[in-house]
């Protein structure tokens, strides 16, 4: 077995997978329920192309490239004027308004979705009835298999695209294609980390054993934009509860089910290689009060010249506000800072592989006490100041 690179750095980005030209590369799963290359000597020629094409390996080698490619950097605070369009939505509907525009075009999009199961993984849709797919977030790394192949075809054909998805893939998908196309656009995320699908496999087995369930909405609003919630509907019940409540939300939140090379990412910069990064609008949305009706709004970084001139002719769908970046980079520090792997992280994956079940209770009990004891921290960082006075 040949390593391409050193396991906590890795990504799962896949790009090495699709540009194998001997098929010598599977994806395997681990112990934490991540995807990992595994390399088969019986098939690899030595041809070092995996290697050659690992975005990580070669993070420096193209930092001149990516300062020249982050041209614009504006900063914008926007919600879509289609409230359908933003109900779905995780935030203020920005992705479906860009998608919507290249496939009015003829493009295609390629998106994380639910597969039968309601695991995720990466498809590509040429119809905007099946734009909901798409939408939406979904909080478990996403399959990727040979979707970088495809996109290739379509813009080799003159096709727009837009892919969508987290820092790590884009990187992974340009890496991969090896020259810039001009009928390609990219949209990434911010992002604190990637679960992993093995633990969100194990919370609905567990969690929902025996139901089959029919629709999962990892952002539900009901309480709010602000205060979002799991929705999982099946064929017995309607379950809904807030992130700080729920196991699955507590354990990513703890970090313990997040990937490893999530804790060193080289990607969380202000400069990305995608022409526009999506967010949540947290704190920015003081800055625009007028936009905030609490049913999603989105920060925005258009990062290229050619997102700006796309970005323009969204015009008539959105309702936008220019911010600073560094207010974006402030209530969003996950852009730019690496998250700490959490003690017991280890533990955790130990008893998680005897009992998913147990592991999340235990990952809850752990995130109350750290959760109690910040409040209690906050109210005595208070009372100082107010006896201070």
């Amino acid at each position: 077995m040949i390593e391409i690179i050193e396991k906590k750095y890795c990504t799962g980005c896949e790009a090495c997978l699709n540009v194998c030209p001997h098929a010598a590369i599977m994806m395997v799963r681990d112990h934490e329920g991540f995807d990992y290359p595994s390399i088969y000597s019986d098939k690899c020629v030595d041809c070092g192309l995996c290697v050659k094409v690992c975005p990580v390996l070669h993070y420096e080698d193209i930092a001149d490239k990516r300062k020249i490619y982050n041209d614009v950097q504006k900063a914008i605070a926007a919600k879509t004027n289609c409230e359908e369009w933003r109900r779905v939505s995780s935030s203020g509907g920005v992705f479906p308004a860009i998608a919507n525009y290249i496939l009015e075009h003829g493009g295609v999009v390629a998106g994380a979705a639910f597969d039968e199961h309601f695991d995720v993984h990466h498809v590509i849709i040429n119809d905007k009835k099946d734009l909901i797919k798409v939408q939406a977030s979904k909080y478990a790394q996403s399959r990727i298999r040979y979707i970088y192949k495809e996109i290739k075809k379509y813009l080799t054909d003159g096709r727009l695209v837009l892919f969508t998805g987290m820092a790590c893939q884009i990187e992974g998908l340009k890496s991969y294609l090896r020259k810039e196309y001009f009928n390609l656009y990219t949209a990434d995320l911010i992002c604190m980390g990637i679960p992993s699908p093995g633990v969100w496999r194990g919370y609905l087995d567990t969690t929902f054993q025996g139901e089959s369930i029919r629709h999962v909405n990892f952002k539900d609003k009901t309480y709010g934009w602000r205060v979002f919630a799991l929705r999982i509907e099946t064929d017995r019940r309607s379950f809904l509860q807030k992130r700080f409540d729920n196991a699955f939300f507590q354990c990513m939140l703890k970090t313990y089910s997040l990937r490893p090379s999530c804790f060193n990412c080289p990607f969380k910069k202000e400069e990305r290689l995608s022409d526009f990064t999506l967010a949540d609008c947290w704190g920015t949305v003081e800055e625009v009060p007028q936009l905030d009706d609490d049913k999603g709004l989105s920060s925005v970084i258009v990062h290229s010249s050619k997102g700006w001139r796309l970005w323009k002719e969204l015009a008539s769908w959105l309702d936008t506000e220019e911010v600073t970046l560094a207010s974006i980079v402030a209530h969003n520090e996950n852009l730019v800072r690496n998250r700490q792997g959490a003690a017991y992280r280890d533990e955790f994956y130990k008893l998680f592989s005897r009992s998913p079940q147990k592991a999340l209770i235990w990952c809850g009990h752990n995130f109350q006490s750290d959760k109690w004891l910040k409040n209690k921290l906050l109210i005595k960082r208070v009372l100082k100041k107010i006896v201070g006075r």
